[in-house]
């Protein structure tokens, strides 16, 4: 709730701004807030009173007043058969938003329902080599996920080139996310680039096997599963890039030479 503390000062355009703010984030357009807070103001009016009260372009009022309407935010009614419209009390801002939570529950439900079905097109999409590049710790993980989702209970992530020596914000990710894959019971074998405690937390997880093979490393590589490979070159968070490759002979290539590393590196 916004409480005003009135002085003989106060401008009331900032109040009028304040409340047609509110009433946005409610789910209100702009249009939609002034023409209600003007009826507010006025009273029963009827279009006349309302444009000049309002400065609305007249060409819109009356798909305003109709939206408005169907939101139950106002009334309509004929005096001296003339159309005159009224506002609802405020408190029925609040049935509108429990009802567009409702309708957001509802539709959440109804997509939640049709995940797995539009999952499958994707697996049934025919297969073709590619390679998308991602910038920045929010395109990391939007890669990481993308890379993730297709991978199922039994199914493997090898990483070479794992390093503590990178941001904190990096290294609690791929923490939170390892547990994501515990959960899964997705298998995972690492390569560390130095023993240090970045290495111990891990090395104990289930579903999770670590070696170490100490050498400077650049960039690290996740091969997930049998057709993807995810390159990550880090920085700051807003400096990294990664690259994701769909390719199975890629993966392949990439599969071998991993497991050339882990016959030498030691646990």
């Amino acid at each position: 709730m916004i409480n005003f503390k009135r002085s003989d000062t106060y401008d009331i355009s900032m109040e009028q701004a304040l409340l047609e703010k509110s009433l946005e984030r409610a789910g209100l357009t702009r249009n939609e807030s002034i023409v209600y807070l003007t009826l507010l103001r006025l009273g029963t009016s009827k279009v006349s009173q309302i444009l000049q009260g309002s400065n609305i372009n007249s060409g819109k009022i009356y798909e305003i007043l109709e939206s408005l309407k169907l939101k139950g935010l106002i009334s309509e009614s004929i005096i001296n058969n003339i159309r005159h419209f009224t506002s609802a009390t405020p408190l029925h801002i609040l049935e509108y938003l429990e009802k567009k939570k409702r309708e957001f529950k509802k539709n959440e439900d109804a997509i939640k329902s049709f995940i797995p079905e539009m999952e499958k097109l994707r697996e049934v999409t025919p297969k073709f080599s590619k390679a998308i590049t991602y910038t920045g710790f929010k395109g990391m993980k939007t890669a990481v996920d993308e890379a993730f989702t297709t991978l199922h209970a039994g199914d493997e992530i090898l990483t070479m080139g794992i390093t503590e020596m990178k941001d904190k914000k990096i290294n609690k990710f791929w923490e939170i996310f390892t547990q994501k894959r515990i959960l899964r019971k997705i298998k995972a074998k690492h390569i560390f680039s130095e023993r240090g405690w970045y290495f111990k937390k891990f090395k104990n997880m289930k579903y999770t096997q670590s070696k170490v093979l100490e050498a400077f490393t650049p960039v690290a590589i996740d091969i997930f599963g049998k057709d993807k490979v995810l390159i990550h070159n880090y920085g700051k968070p807003e400096l990294i890039s990664c690259i994701l490759i769909y390719d199975e002979n890629t993966a392949i290539s990439f599969t071998h030479f991993f497991n050339q590393l882990w016959k030498l590196a030691k646990s």
